[in-house]
């Protein structure tokens, strides 16, 4: 049985390209992509309550969901959470009571974006 290069070829490709595509997914998954207008953002240091892996177990880098709690600039306290991407190698850098940067909105305080920077960005 003889199968052509025509045929062969454009399916390696197709299959390729999903492969990619799902491995990229499975990595942006972890990525915060919170949006939070220019105008409406405030910096704050925010407490790293709780800290779980959402992914990549058997990956160099790990998508995590970190609980953190902060202080408002008009003095009230707020729960809650935001994702990341860590590489294995820092995870001791990001335990409970460990303080770490974060971008909030204003208007709605419990939406945030931590400011951890991604090893994907290298």
């Amino acid at each position: 049985m003889y199968i052509s290069y025509f045929v062969t070829y454009p399916l390696l490709v197709v299959f390729f390209g999903m492969f990619v595509f799902f491995v990229y997914n499975i990595i942006m998954a972890g990525r915060g992509t919170v949006k939070i207008d220019a105008a409406d953002a405030v910096e704050a240091q925010g407490e790293i309550v709780n800290i779980r892996s959402s992914s990549g177990e058997n990956s160099a880098f790990i998508n995590v969901v970190i609980q953190v709690r902060f202080i408002t600039t008009d003095h009230k306290i707020v729960n809650t959470e935001g994702k990341a991407v860590i590489d294995v190698v820092k995870i001791p850098e990001y335990k409970k009571g460990i303080k770490v940067p974060l971008i909030y909105s204003r208007k709605e305080p419990k939406k945030i974006k931590l400011k951890i920077p991604s090893p994907l960005d290298k």
